[in-house]
This record gives structure tokens, sequence and C-alpha cells, in this order.
């Protein structure tokens, strides 16, 4: 028996030292490594960021010197030809072979003239120079072939500016994928022809694939966003970075490529359509061919070394937790063992042994203190509870004088319904429901003569016991007062007047009182202060009766109140309530409000009144989330003929 009960107090000890020691230190541990890795991963993002940046403009600027140099060779050829006086065919082929020989990154090279712009003679007329397997060769593009309407030739004589064209499969050429810088040529101040300098992209591609930036690829997009250069080949002149994107549902690519297009410098991070892996691409414009060169780089590659060193520090964490925890279970059994004693003498306790004292614990330290306390502890132990049964014994009875008294209270509200199981004009049903033990609210309705129905509701100031006496006193006095032949008006004038007579606890009664007719439907009625009560017709409008503002019973003596009439139609409901019903408050401290009470009342409209009554309650129930503040009492009158 004592080994079981040191091992069930032992290990609870320990494992409150270890959550309240360890689990902090691990939080504030936890927290140090997350900002620490943030920090280091915001700045490795910026400092790569820069780096990534200046890196591919330097090998942008570089492809676009190679443009630069290309371009200006056409326009050497332009001065050439506009210095000579009568340019000759053989003139024209050594002047592109010599341009041919000094650049090597020229595939070919034309002259193309516009009709019989070179020969009166010559409709079209365009030498071309080109590298082969045997060295230069010279032929002519007019053989066969209208340049004058293609795109190298037809777009800068338009915008009578030099331009560089999209990437093209050059037939000629063995299928190489070609791209030609054109310049408009004017002779004696008239257009013409274009001159022209082809490049072979094959070049660009081995120059391209031999430049990885970081363990990453690089690729290069036209004008319009088309693959000019791309690690798979698939893509080449088949796929554009708007098609990628349409097709694998990417959004920040789309965006990417307008940037491209636009001429825009920037970095931005999604998964690569290759590998799935999340990518840094970053890009630079080309200016002068308008393309765009990029590159893509893993992100684990940039935070290769953050991550590293946030796994060595969780390292040096988890090691320092293990040390902290050895300390801690070392020092809870130092401390354990006093308290293991005081168990001991609890349990003895426990069992109901007042008797026992604590001994055997010696030292000046809060445990002593603890045992001392124990002792005391026994002795107050015995004395409280010979209170506490004398206590227990009279909260008993007072409750079931409570229960009694909601047993009578109840008594003395109609129960049983219908009412009048033989009257077949109307429907009647009312419900109390008591936010304390015992009600302040109350209804009642009989009969003082064959047609004649008195229907009363009525809220009690306050809750409680007080209330529920007072609410007593006023139920029977209504019944005293409401006679035949005496209106409601009246009656109310009577009732107040006896209320306000000796009423020094100053509490007083909201009452709707009137007279239902129910052969005609006629309905005479006086209201002291109440909320009045609304009629919902079978179209669903509703409509609420006057109150006339007059004031509640047991405030002034002699008060003369007013009378309203109202004529109920068949399937009228009439609905009587208290204000604990459309004062329901929820725990945001939102009010029920008429509003919603109205509209729970008609969407229930055609049900039998108990249900309707039901409905509400569920609805209210739910509304304060069962913490109900004041007393809720609902009356319904439906008439049927």
């Amino acid at each position: 028996m004592e080994k079981h009960h040191k091992s069930t107090v032992k290990k609870p000890i320990v494992r409150r030292l270890v959550i309240w020691i360890g689990v902090p230190l691990f939080v504030v541990y936890f927290a140090v490594v997350v900002t620490n890795y943030v920090q280091s991963k915001n700045a490795a993002i910026e400092r790569m960021n820069l780096y990534l940046i200046e890196l591919t403009s330097h090998y942008a600027s570089e492809l676009n010197s190679q443009f630069l140099v290309i371009s200006q060779t056409p326009t050497i050829v332009v001065e050439a030809i506009e210095a000579m006086k009568n340019p000759t065919e053989k003139a024209l082929f050594d002047l592109m072979e010599r341009r041919l020989t000094v650049n090597q990154n020229i595939f070919g090279m034309s002259i193309a003239f516009e009709p019989y712009a070179f020969s009166s003679q010559e409709k079209e007329y365009a030498p071309y120079v080109f590298r082969s397997k045997n060295g230069l060769e010279k032929v002519f593009l007019d053989h066969g072939y209208n340049y004058t309407t293609a795109d190298w030739y037809l777009i800068p004589k338009l915008l009578k500016t030099t331009y560089w064209t999209e990437p093209y499969y050059d037939e000629g050429g063995g299928n190489t994928l070609m791209c030609t810088f054109s310049h408009p040529l004017h002779l004696k101040g008239k257009f013409a022809g274009i001159v022209t300098a082809d490049i072979s992209l094959t070049e660009l591609e081995k120059t391209m694939r031999g430049t990885n930036i970081i363990a990453g690829y690089t690729f290069i997009v036209g004008r319009s966003g088309t693959f000019i250069y791309h690690p798979n080949a698939d893509y080449v002149m088949r796929e554009s970075i708007f098609s990628l994107a349409e097709r694998f549902k990417m959004p920040d690519l789309r965006a990417v490529g307008k940037n491209m297009i636009h001429g825009k410098q920037g970095i931005a991070a999604y998964k690569d359509l290759q590998t799935g892996e999340r990518n840094w691409t970053v890009y630079t414009p080309i200016p002068s061919c308008q393309w765009t060169f990029a590159a893509v780089i893993p992100e684990e590659k940039v935070l290769g070394p953050v991550n590293a060193q946030m796994y060595r520090q969780i390292s040096y964490m988890l090691v320092g937790l293990v040390i902290i925890l050895i300390v801690i279970v070392w020092a809870s059994y130092g401390i354990t063992i006093p308290l293991r004693k005081l168990a001991g003498f609890a349990e003895k306790i426990s069992t109901g042994d007042l008797n026992v004292q604590i001994e055997g614990i010696k030292g000046e330290d809060e445990i002593h203190e603890l045992a001392s306390v124990f002792n005391k502890m026994v002795a107050d132990l015995k004395r409280h509870i010979k209170d506490l049964t004398t206590a227990t014994k009279a909260k008993e009875a007072v409750e079931s004088e409570l229960r009694i008294a909601r047993q009578i209270q109840e008594s003395l509200l109609p129960r049983v319904f219908p009412p009048f199981p033989d009257r077949t004009e109307f429907d009647l049903f009312a419900k109390n429901y008591a936010a304390k033990d015992v009600a302040g609210d109350f209804y009642d309705f009989f009969f003082i003569d064959e047609n004649q129905l008195i229907i009363i509701i009525a809220d009690v100031s306050g809750k409680g016991i007080p209330a529920a006496l007072f609410m007593a006193v006023n139920r029977t006095l209504m019944k005293t007062v409401c006679q035949k032949g005496v209106g409601p008006a009246e009656s109310l004038k009577k009732a107040n007047t006896i209320l306000s007579l000796d009423n020094d606890a100053c509490m007083f009664t909201t009452l709707f009182l009137a007279v239902y007719d129910v052969k005609t439907g006629e309905m005479t009625f006086a209201n002291a202060g109440h909320n009045s009560p609304f009629i919902i017709s079978k179209d669903g409008s509703h409509r609420t009766l006057e109150s006339f503002g007059d004031i509640f019973l047991g405030v002034t003596p002699d008060f003369t109140y007013r009378e309203g009439h109202e004529h109920i139609d068949v399937g009228d409901l009439l609905t009587l309530y208290t204000d604990g019903v459309t004062e329901a408050t929820s725990p945001e401290e939102t009010l029920f409000g008429e509003e919603r009470f109205i509209r729970n009342i008609s969407s229930h409209m055609n049900q039998s009144l108990d249900l309707i009554w039901h409905e509400l309650h569920d609805d209210l129930d739910k509304f304060q989330e069962g913490h109900q503040f004041d007393d809720i009492t609902l009356m319904l009158l439906r008439r049927n003929t």
C-alpha cells in the first residue's frame, strides 16, 4: 500500500516541474531559433537578390554587347554602299565577305535592293554571302524567293529604322535557328533596300549551355515571350512563357512573362515546371534585341547555409534541454521525500481520521511550515465540518421551501391546455419559464360571461421570492377587479389604487388587460406600461396594439388609464409577451429584439400554439446559450371562427 502511494505521488511532481520549467525554456529556445532563422533567411535572400540581379545583368550585358557588335556590321556596309557612286556586283560581294571575315559571329549577310533600285534591268536583286562547310559561299536571294514580303525586309522598311527579327528556322541554312538584323539602305535620299546580318542561334545555345548560375539553368525569351533558348529543347520556338503558365495554371508565371516582354528586371519564386521544386527566377532584358535573359536557381541552394545553421541551433537546444531536465528530476527527488511523508498523513486524514497529527518532519523550510499548517487544518476541519452540517440542513430546508413555492406559484397559473375544450371559436396557449426558482411574470384568462374572455399578462419588478409574492397579490387582485360591465381601463384604475396604498417596498407591475368577445372578435384593452402585444394576420403581416404610454400599477394612486379597441379577424394570431423575450441577451450582449421575435412567430404561424412556443423557446435558448437572465412568458390566442 505504501509503495503504491509513493509512485502515484512522485511522478506528478516531476511532470509538473518539467512542464513549468522545461516547456517555457523550450518555448524561449524555439522562439530564438525561429527568430534567428527568419532574420538569417531574410538577410540571405536580400544578399542573394542583389547578387543574382548583378550576375544576370552581367550575362545579359555580354549578350547585348555581342548583338551590338553584330548590328554595327550592317551599318558599316550601308555607309560603304552609300559612299559608292555605282556599286557593282563584285564590290558588294567583296564588301560582305570582308565583314564576315572580320566578325566570326555573323553567319551570313545580304544586300536586298528595292525593285529596280540596283539596276533598271533587274526588278529584284539581293546578293547573299553565308558560311558553309566549304567556306564562304555566294548566292542570290531573289532566285525563287520574294524577299520584299519577308519580315526582315518589310518591317524595317515601314518603320524606317533598324530591326531585329524574331528567331526562325532557315531552311536554306540546314534548318538552323536563325535571327536577322536589318538596316535600311538609302541612295540619293530614297529608300533603296535592306542590309542584313544573320546570326545562328546554335552558337548562342552553346554559350547558354555553359552558363550555369548557382547550380541552376538559364533561358532566353523573345519579344512575344517565346523561348529562344531553354534546356528543354522541346520548348524552343514551340512554347512561350504564357503557354506554360496557361497549361500549368500558374498566374505568377504569367505575371513574370508580362514583365519580361515589357523589358523589366526582377526576381520571382514559384515551382519549377520540370522538377516541381521551388525555384527562384531572375530575369534581365537584353536591350539591343528586346529579348530577356533569365536564370532559374533552386531555392535550397540559396537557403542551404541558413537551414544548416538552424539544425545546429536545434541540436544545441535539445542538448541543453536534456541537461536541464536531468537537473529538474534530481531536484524533484529532494523535494518529494518530505512531501511523501505529508502525503501519507493526508491519506489518513482523507479516510476520516481527524485525530492524526503530523510528526517527523524537521527543518525550518516551507515544508516544515506546511506540516504545521496541516495540524492546524485538522483542528479547523473538525470545527468546519460541524458548522457545515448545520448550514447544509438549513440550506436544504430553504431549497425545499423554494421548490414548494414554485409548485404553488405554478398552480396559481392555468396549466391545462386547451383550457376550454368546448369552445371552438379560438385556440389559447400560455407558458411561463422562470429565470430563478420562482417567477415575477404571470398570466391569466377567464370568462366573465358566456362570450367575454378576460386576458391578462403581467411582469412584476424584480425577480425571485419578492417578485413571486407580489405576483400572487396582483393575480388575486385582478380576479377581483375584473367584472362584467367594467371596462379594462376602470379595472386597472381600481387595481392601481389598491396596489399603491402601503407599497413600502416600492414594487410595481407592468400589466396588459383585454376583454375579448369570442363571437365577434372585438377586443377592448388597456395597458399599464407593459410591452404592446401584436397581431399577425394570415398573410404574414403584423400590427402592434397602441400602448398609450400609461404608467405601471402600484406607482401613483387614482391614475386614469385609457382604453383601445381592436378587431381580431379569423386566422389572426394575438401574441402577448413579457420583456424577457425581446430583451433576451446573447453572450455578445446583443438583444433578441422585436423584429427577430415577430419573424420567429410568423415563420411558424400555421403550427399549433404549443409548437409555436417550443420553437420560440428553442430559438431563445440557442440565442442566450443557456444563460437566461429574465423570466419568459408568452400567451397566444388564435381566432378560428
